[in-house]
């Protein structure tokens, strides 16, 4: 673990996790820890062998987010679907994967076609909480906008990077009170992009 890790990640502590696999539909869960280090997610259901996974929670106020890939069921293991992360420890590091505080200009574009600009709250590379700039949106957007953001719905983003925008497509796991205040996890995530996000929040100053 490096110095900026303020503390660990820790999935299998807190009360649900929103899982998406394969960049499928996210669903949400309880998640825990064997002795091995490998996650097990608690839900039924078939999960190919080698698929990537992204698991997205909310840890003391802080927002999380961690890639890992299904592994078989262990002999004698309880039902689930079981994850190998990169850290078998299950320690995240913070700078990479942890939500980030950075303002950087968005356009949340929704399945109607509609755009709306606003900007991240936070950001990391699995995920991102937005907020839409609401001064000029009309009632009837405003309309669009609470109906088509609503907890599994698909939408698009585009972030715009110091080094140029990136289109994601992504599935909203959760809002705020007010219209537009919006927490997306990213959905097969082209790894140029990938990449990109994360060189971002390598330069993007850890908050004290």
């Amino acid at each position: 673990m490096t110095g900026t890790m303020s503390e660990q990640a820790q999935p299998w502590a807190v009360p649900t996790v929103s899982v998406s696999i394969g960049g499928g539909p996210v669903q949400n869960c309880r998640v825990a820890r064997e002795v091995d280090g490998t996650l097990r997610l608690g839900f039924t259901g078939f999960a190919m062998v080698g698929v990537d996974a992204t698991l997205l929670w909310t840890q003391n106020g802080r927002g999380f987010s961690i890639d890992g890939t299904v592994v078989a069921v262990p002999a004698n293991g309880l039902p689930g679907v079981y994850l190998r992360v990169e850290q078998s420890t299950g320690g995240i590091e913070r700078r990479r994967s942890a939500r980030i505080p950075a303002q950087v200009p968005v356009v949340l574009v929704l399945p109607s076609g509609h755009l709306f600009p606003g900007r991240t709250v936070d950001l990391s590379i699995g995920g991102a909480h937005a907020v839409v700039d609401l001064d000029e949106v009309g009632d009837e957007a405003l309309i669009r906008l609470s109906e088509d953001l609503t907890r599994g719905a698909f939408v698009k983003v585009e972030i715009l990077l110091p080094d140029g925008s990136v289109d994601l497509k992504c599935q909203v796991s959760g809002g705020g009170d007010e219209p537009g205040d919006v927490r997306l996890l990213f959905v097969d995530v082209d790894p140029g992009i990938r990449e990109r996000l994360s060189a971002f929040l390598q330069t993007v100053p850890l908050p004290a």
